[in-house]
């Protein structure tokens, strides 16, 4: 495990390579406007000059009057040093109050021994922290579900004052890589104000809301996931080193790193040329093929002077399936142009740019007919191209931009779009209505053969890369639990994925501490319906995560079959994903009865004459199809040669479903929603929340259900 004793022990190891600094230093997750957590002991560590004293003392004025907790700690000969201060039991930490946190550096007088009666030299060097506040803190991991915007998703028809919650809190941690267990990561707390939160996870936000509004108490959320990545790069590298299943994969991981080490600088910068060289002309013959296709570049649709009248209108940012019919199902490329008046004082300066915000996945983009920035395979990645200050004399920016999606979604996804100085102090909004054309459709893709060289372990599907890079510069801060939405780039290996999951929670408890809560969420509906009852697919990959929450404890399951998209990976109802991990959380973590954890979960299959009789658990208000009814869909049955048929379902009494297949007179297995994209499913409880998919083996004796 990567617990705190062992990541000392490295650290020490790796700082001794170099001088440490003389300066009181501490982790970003010590900033203004953090959030502590509560009922649990506040650990605080940082850089000081070796071998001096440092004082932490949390203080808080409020109504109940002055409360301060104060402790000592030594800085070793690494300079590293750690302080834990812990409240009474029976007084804890005020959660209505806002906290300062205030660390300060004693350095030792020469001459006198260490011990408790030491002499110590007035505070050479002193941090105060404003702003603390102390309530739940969370984890929010994954891949790009997690990491959705709340510009991005659905919401829930507020503004964004409205979703303004001064007591909600958010650290977003960058994208980030490393090889070893980095003590430090460049981020800061952000109060949720509507200036802010458009960026924020949604899942996230949701969960966090909901818990304010429940539990009455601050909340914070330390943002670390990452679109597209697999689950490996985020487990521990010696943890997955120690598993049978991994260790050869790892042991040949970390060979490919210490031969990477011993390059020399010159046969690096050699590499690194011919690979840049390499990718430059891949990428120039892939814009080549595209052009040659596409009516756009034939036929000049970037010159100032192109009639655009008769072009379609769309709101930027979004999109292009889910804002126009007829691209929804589209690939290639589509053409955005918009004209805006440029301000006087702006004519011939060198300072503006073009910020188009997200772009998925490529872009060539023009200004007044001149190309000024090409992307290429970059999804969602930020655009920000100068503008020749040449290109603004005539006062109009007619700015084009050829966006290419190959496949999947596609579109300027923002969340801003904006012409403005470089220092950000004048911008003209470019969010609103943009005239479109659609131009080539294609589905080639670019696969560039040579990536640019770089450590092997340093790379975002390393494994353990994001785990040292993303979540050890957390450790070992208090939390309370984490809540993971990640599954979709594993989704080829199901298999597999039934062991990571459990290691990944084994792991992070390493870290934070056994008693930490881990809330799953399993893989939304995606892809085009099937008339298979026995698809597997993505069902197979939501077993894994089951699985997961059935065998590890303190875990809980968020189903979200019903909130999918069959042409979209990412569903835009992040609400109702936040709101079930609430639920899970303040029924099973923070022990509120009424919170309803979970939708129905199959736990036994028996055998009842011609039919099979299946029990659920968290069948809170009965069961029913959610349209209304007693007949569920969704069910298979496969007798004694494995092949599933569709079932007719009846609910028979509170939890039990009774399943029949005309021409099994001997089921062997029962399943539900064991696809895709289960649009048949439709078992929920009496809070509306679905059933799990699941394939049981039929049993037959009794044996009861757990709760």
């Amino acid at each position: 495990m990567n617990r705190p004793t062992r990541l000392l022990a490295l650290l020490a190891v790796i700082l001794l390579a170099r001088p440490v600094e003389a300066e009181l230093r501490l982790p970003s997750v010590f900033t203004e406007g953090m959030v502590l957590q509560r009922e649990r002991p506040v650990q605080v560590w940082g850089r000081a000059d070796a071998g001096s004293q440092v004082r932490v003392v949390l203080e808080s004025a409020g109504a109940k009057g002055i409360r301060t907790l104060t402790g000592r700690g030594l800085a070793d000969d690494t300079g590293r040093w750690m302080v834990r201060l812990e409240a009474d039991p029976g007084r804890p930490l005020d959660t209505d109050a806002t906290w300062t946190l205030g660390i300060s550096e004693h350095h030792r007088t020469a001459g006198v021994e260490g011990g408790e009666t030491a002499a110590w030299s007035p505070a050479v060097d002193r941090i105060t922290i404003g702003d603390v506040l102390v309530g739940e803190v969370w984890i929010c991991g994954g891949q790009s579900n997690m990491e959705w915007s709340i510009d991005a998703s659905d919401g829930d028809g507020r503004s964004r004052d409205r979703m303004a919650n001064p007591r909600l809190r958010l650290i977003d941690v960058p994208h980030r890589v490393a090889t070893s267990p980095r003590e430090d990561v460049e981020a800061r707390w952000e109060s949720c104000t509507p200036e802010n939160l458009g960026d924020w996870t949604a899942v996230g936000y949701f969960f966090g809301e909901r818990l304010i509004r429940e539990l009455d108490v601050p909340v914070g959320l330390i943002s670390s996931n990452w679109g597209g990545t697999r689950i490996e790069p985020w487990i521990d590298r010696e943890d997955l080193a120690a598993h049978p299943r991994f260790a050869e994969r790892s042991a040949a991981l970390q060979d490919q790193i210490e031969r990477w080490n011993r390059l020399d600088r010159e046969e690096l910068r050699r590499l690194r040329s011919e690979a840049e060289s390499a990718l430059a002309d891949a990428r120039r013959e892939y814009w080549e093929a595209i052009n040659a296709g596409d009516p756009g570049h034939r036929q000049g649709w970037m010159a100032p002077s192109t009639d655009d009248s008769g072009w379609e209108v769309m709101q930027l940012p979004a999109e292009w399936e889910r804002a126009s019919e007829e691209l929804a199902d589209f690939d290639g490329t589509v053409w955005f142009r918009r004209t805006v008046e440029v301000p006087e004082h702006w004519r011939g300066r060198g300072d503006v740019v073009l910020d188009l915000g997200g772009v998925d996945d490529s872009d060539q983009t023009y200004l007044n007919g001149r190309l000024i920035g090409t992307s290429t395979d970059l999804v969602g990645t930020n655009r920000r191209y100068p503008v020749p200050p040449e290109l603004l004399e005539g006062g109009r920016a007619q700015i084009t931009v050829c966006a290419l999606d190959p496949h999947g979604a596609g579109g300027m996804i923002g969340p801003r779009i904006s012409l403005g100085t470089l220092d950000g102090e004048e911008a003209l909004d470019l969010r609103g209505p943009w005239r479109w054309r659609r131009g080539y459709a294609t589905n080639r893709t670019v696969r560039p053969s040579v990536n640019a060289p770089a450590n092997p372990g340093a790379r975002s599907t390393a494994y353990g890369a994001l785990n040292d890079a993303m979540i050890s510069p957390f450790v070992p801060y208090s939390i309370r639990g984490a809540i993971w939405y990640q599954g979709e780039s594993n989704a080829g290996q199901p298999e597999e994925y039934r062991e990571l999951l459990p290691l990944l929670i084994e792991s992070w408890r390493g870290d934070f501490g056994e008693e930490m809560a881990f809330g799953i969420v399993q893989l939304a509906a995606f892809k085009a319906p099937s008339p298979d009852p026995d698809q597997g697919g993505w069902a197979t990959l939501r077993d894994a995560q089951r699985h997961a929450h059935d065998t590890v404890p303190g875990t809980g399951l968020v189903v979200t079959t019903d909130v999918g998209d069959a042409r979209d990976i990412h569903p835009r109802n992040k609400k109702a994903v936040g709101d079930r991990l609430a639920g899970w959380a303040l029924h099973d973590v923070y022990g509120i009865p009424d919170a309803v954890p979970s939708g129905p979960i199959a736990v036994t299959a028996r055998s009842q004459g011609p039919g099979v009789l299946v029990e659920f658990s968290h069948a809170r208000g009965g069961l029913m199809a959610a349209g209304g009814g007693r007949h569920p869909g969704g069910f298979a049955l496969a007798g004694p040669d494995g092949r599933f048929r569709w079932a007719e379902a009846t609910i028979e009494e509170p939890g039990k479903v009774r399943v029949e297949a005309n021409g099994i007179t001997e089921p062997v297995l029962v399943s539900y929603g064991w696809q895709d994209n289960p649009v048949r499913a439709d078992l929920v409880n009496g809070r509306m929340l679905p059933a799990c998919p699941f394939k049981l083996r039929v049993q037959s004796e009794e044996r009861r259900p757990s709760e």
